[in-house]
Formats: C-alpha cells, structure tokens, sequence
C-alpha cells in the first residue's frame, strides 16, 4: 500500500506502539489522526502535524479513512471497530503494518510463556551471521521502529502476542514458532478456544516451503500434529526424541541435522524449564547456520532477561529469584517445577478470573516451604490451597512485608521465588515495576539484619 497523502487512523496511543506508528506513517506521507480513550497521554505534546482525539472513539476513526492501525492494548471486538469493519476500512495491528513494509526474513515467536527469553536468545545466536539482525514486537520495541530498514537477507526475531495477532491480514513468517499455550489473558479472549485460534493465526498464511516449530510437550500445541498438512512442522521437547530438537541424557539435540547443539550444563539461565527455550532456538539457529560452537558459546554466557527468573543475589546461603514476568499461574508453575530443593514462595496480584487449581497443585505437592501472598487475587490463591491441603500460607498487604516475612521463613540453601502467576496491573504499571521494587526490597535485606536493624 501507498501511504503517501493516505488517511489513516490510530486507535490507541500508548507509549510505544501509537508513537513508533504515527512516526512512520509521518514520514511516509500520510494524513495521521489518532484517537485515545483516555483522557490525556504524556505523548500529545510530542505530536505534530496530527489530529487527536482524547476520551473515547468517535466515528472520525473510520470515516474517509484509508486504513486503521490498532495498537495492542486495543482489543479487536469493541464497537468502533465494528463499525469500521462494516464500513469497508481495514484495520491492521502494528505487526501487519511493520511486515507490509519490510524486506527481510521474518522469525516470528509466540506462546504464553517464554517469548522474550526465546526471542532474545535467537538474536544472539543468529547474531553469528554475516546478516543484520533485530530482535523487536512485543519485547518492547515496535516492529515499526526497526525493520524497515532491514534488507531482504536480513533477520526480525518478532516477539508476538495474542493482542499482536489478532488483526494480521498478509504476515506471513518464515519460521513461526509456538513454544505453549495455557490460560491467560481470558478477559480478553474470553475462553481458551478462542485465546488458542489467535494463537495459531501465526502459521494461518505460511506455505509448504516456511517452517512451524511446536513445543510436543504442550497438550495445546500437541494437538496440532494432525491438524497442520502446510507448513512443515517441527517439533521440540525434554520428555520425548522427536522429528526435530530434543533432550537427550545431558545433550540437546538437533535431530534434523543428527548434532549436538549443547549440554544442560552449558545453560545457566535458572529454571529446568529454560532448557525448552533454549533448546527450541539452538534449533532454529541450527537450521539457519549457527554453529554448535557458536550456539554453546553464546547460552553460557547468557543469564536471562530482567524479570524473568533473574537471580538477583544470594544472603547467606538464601538465593532470590525476580520472575515478576510470570504473569499466570502456568509461569509460576513451571519456575517452581524448574527450581530443585526447598523454596519460599511469594505469589498473587491482579484477579483475572485464571483457573488456580494447577498452581495449587504444584505448590502442594513441590517442596515450597511456606506461601506469601499478596495481590488482589490473594484470598482466592490462598483457598485454592487449602483446598489442596496445603497449610503453610501467609497472605500480607504489601509485596514489602512479603519478602521480609519470606526471609524469615527461608532457611540455608532455600530459593526465595518471586512468581506471582498472576498481572501487575492490580497495584503497578507493569511486571517491570513491580520486579524493581521487588529488587530493592532484596537489597534493603542484604543491608540489615533479620530483624530489620541495619548490619554493622
């Protein structure tokens, strides 16, 4: 599409998406006008040369309008949009716009969990190459933004969520790569079925030549063994030797090429989970030419992402793990399935209405030591596991009074595991804001004794 002189809508403004569209849409030539249900947004100084509305949708996103990009925030069924459906205006998510507009190879990975561990190890894999690489989308840095530069030898590693997906029309990955599905974000999709059918959109337009790459050891990706005939499917797991990447007594395997790409030791990201991410893209980066010497050089030195199983320090003998991204009990399950030995754990935040019945399991059943809770969803956590029969749980107001009473509870040679399996929106801005704090109540730790006063 032409963009020159185009008019052309953004729905939601955001803080990165809508900015990172209106730019490029600017500097292509088209007529921008934008529309927020907020009230205000810290960006409409930024803005020039564009329209705004503030506190709502009007008919102005659709009428005489070309084109409508929706941010991800913006869920696809509110009436606005229904209305521009109706009317003939198509309406791209950020995704659609980015890949319309690029030349390069695209590597787009989705799932509930572990999309931006596996993204980012991709991109320093395939770093190994003679091609330029850029790791971007729902990691935090839109698509736009980078990879209308790139050329067609070029790799995007795209992070993609549910929201990302909803409104693609054309993209079309090389390789697609689904690493699970579990219950999240339902009050948005309203039930898995549906959370699942946008999921798959991610291979709906891939060819017999592209790639899908599928986790075997997820009942929800699992069920697409007979489901797919195009593209060609590939697999990976931990439990069983598959046509594809698999663990294999201490090595991980690529099975296609009859290789070891790496050993378990040679991960030192925490969480036995983490080996699927890393084994799913030592695969793929297999497959596209990096070396094995490469790939074993790159994990070891690679320690994980902020807010996702980080390791922030160890006190005396008690080590502190920041998952403040596990942001649904299916995360929190695998970080405690992950971590070996005894563990506290502080969990809960936002209620969302997620079936808790499998993380009470895990933590009947695991060696947790004691269960801090806090969060709006607290009181239901906390009878889901009593429910289980587990009793030594401890729900408190503030995540401050969490990790001080969970440093209490610790003993020698314990993980204290921030996992909340649930949304931060309940009391922060993000997962990211609350990890920080949960950082900083760690380092006020180190700083003084158990009983709160500071160490000489």
């Amino acid at each position: 599409m032409e963009l020159k002189e185009k008019r052309v809508s953004v729905l939601g403004l955001g803080e990165r998406t809508g900015p990172a569209v209106i730019e490029f849409l600017q500097q292509k030539g088209a007529k921008v006008f934008v529309s927020e249900a907020s009230t205000s947004s810290p960006f409409q100084g930024h803005l020039s040369g564009v329209e705004i509305e503030f506190g709502g949708h009007s008919s102005r996103v659709y009428k005489d309008k070309d084109l409508i990009v929706v941010s991800p925030g913006v869920p696809s069924d509110i009436p606005i949009l229904k209305e521009a459906f109706q009317a003939g205006v198509p309406a791209w998510s950020e995704v659609e716009l980015a890949y319309r507009f690029s030349q390069a190879r695209f590597i787009a990975v989705t799932g509930t969990n572990g999309k931006s561990t596996v993204a980012s190890l991709l991109g320093l894999f395939l770093g190994n190459l003679d091609q330029k690489v850029v790791v971007a989308g729902n990691i935090g840095v839109p698509l736009i933004s980078k990879v209308t530069r790139l050329e067609k030898n070029d790799f995007v590693v795209a992070e993609v969520s549910s929201f990302q997906l909803e409104l693609i029309e054309k993209f079309k990955p090389e390789i697609a790569v689904i690493l699970n599905v579990a219950p999240d974000h339902l009050n948005r999709h309203r039930d898995m079925e549906n959370y699942f059918a946008i999921k798959k959109k991610i291979f709906h337009n891939q060819k017999k030549e592209d790639l899908l790459v599928l986790n075997y050891d997820n009942t929800w990706t699992k069920s697409l063994e007979e489901e797919i005939t195009l593209p060609q499917k590939i697999w990976y797991s931990l439990e069983k030797k598959v046509k594809g990447f698999y663990l294999e007594g201490k090595n991980l395997i690529d099975g296609l090429q009859q290789k070891t790409l790496l050993e378990t030791g040679d991960v030192k990201i925490p969480g036995g989970h983490n080996l699927g991410n890393v084994l799913v893209a030592a695969g793929i980066a297999s497959l596209l030419g990096v070396s094995s010497a490469d790939i074993k050089r790159e994990a070891s030195r690679f320690k994980g992402l902020p807010h996702t199983m980080e390791l922030v320090g160890e006190i005396s003998g008690v080590r502190f793990i920041n998952d403040s991204k596990g942001t649904n009990p299916e995360a929190t399950v695998s970080a405690i399935k992950g971590l070996p030995g005894n563990k506290v754990l502080i969990a809960g935040g936002q209620d969302r209405g997620l079936d808790l019945k499998g993380l009470a399991r895990a933590i009947s059943e695991e060696k947790i030591r004691a269960l801090i809770l806090t969060g709006e969803n607290k009181d239901k956590i906390k009878q889901a596991v009593l429910l289980e029969g587990y009793q030594e749980v401890f729900p408190v107001e503030r995540l401050k009074d969490a990790v001080w009473l969970a440093w209490e509870k610790a003993q020698k040679g314990d993980w204290i595991l921030f996992s909340p399996g649930a949304a931060s929106w309940d009391q922060y801005q993000n997962f990211a804001e609350r990890g920080s704090l949960f950082k900083k109540l760690v380092n006020e730790i180190e700083g003084r004794g158990a009983d709160g006063t500071p160490r000489n």
